[in-house]
């Protein structure tokens, strides 16, 4: 049993990562078999993880069609970021209101990491600290239940922002709101902070949904910037 449960759990975080990071197509057919064989398992435990990305919105099963990559439109990543908006604002709220200095200390890290990426030019480095931003706000607010809700939708999230062209310059004003949200916080205009951050989750929406009309493109390369 305890074999079966690791070969699902590895069937698991592979087909999950590869949805997050568009290795699979928005909309595409996830074949039970094919995965079965790229992973080296039986279809039994691809099925059972299916079942669970299903669970967790990132799989859609059609009874005699098959299991496919969730296909968000317009009105679905508006959802998305409306819930992230409302579990991020409150988060804030919260530890902002219960241990300032901590919550500032958990964004000043992920912000002057995506910095110091920014300016070599590790635009990857960079996307990973704007999620661990998120994360680790949500994080500081102590809420447990809050953190679940969270956790239910992060990955959801992560696949949408993986869609966004790697750009330098939205990446470089993502990191500029970040730090005006940090500096609304530690100047205690928690309510501002929180109208900034509502902000950026909805400028994310919009390009977002600009990159779904666009349909599917390529992520940039890694650009080392010389001198």
């Amino acid at each position: 049993m305890a074999d079966d449960d690791n070969l699902m759990q590895r069937a698991l975080d592979a087909i999950r990562t590869g949805i997050v990071q568009g290795e699979h197509a928005f909309g595409a057919r996830l074949s039970d078999r094919s995965l079965a064989t790229a992973l080296g398992v039986s279809r039994t435990p691809v099925r059972e993880a299916l079942a669970q990305l299903a669970a967790e919105g990132l799989v859609v099963i059609r009874a005699q069609s098959g299991s496919f990559v969730m296909q968000p439109d317009a009105a679905s990543i508006r959802a998305l970021c409306e819930m992230r908006a409302v579990l991020e604002c409150g988060a804030l709220r919260l530890a902002a209101g219960r241990d300032p200095e901590h919550l500032a200390a958990a964004l000043a890290i992920p912000i002057a990491g995506a910095t110091m990426a920014l300016e070599q030019g590790d635009l990857v480095r960079v996307e990973a600290l704007d999620e661990t931003f998120h994360e680790a706000l949500v994080l500081a607010s102590a809420n447990p239940l809050l953190v679940r809700a969270y956790r239910g939708i992060a990955d959801q999230v992560s696949a949408v922002r993986h869609r966004l062209p790697r750009d330098r310059v939205r990446m470089k004003r993502a990191l500029v709101q970040h730090r005006r949200i940090l500096d609304l916080t530690l100047t205690d205009q928690v309510a501002a902070a929180e109208v900034e951050l509502a902000a950026h989750v909805r400028t994310v929406q919009g390009l977002a949904v600009d990159a779904l009309h666009a349909g599917p493109t390529k992520t940039a390369p890694n650009p080392h910037p010389k001198g």
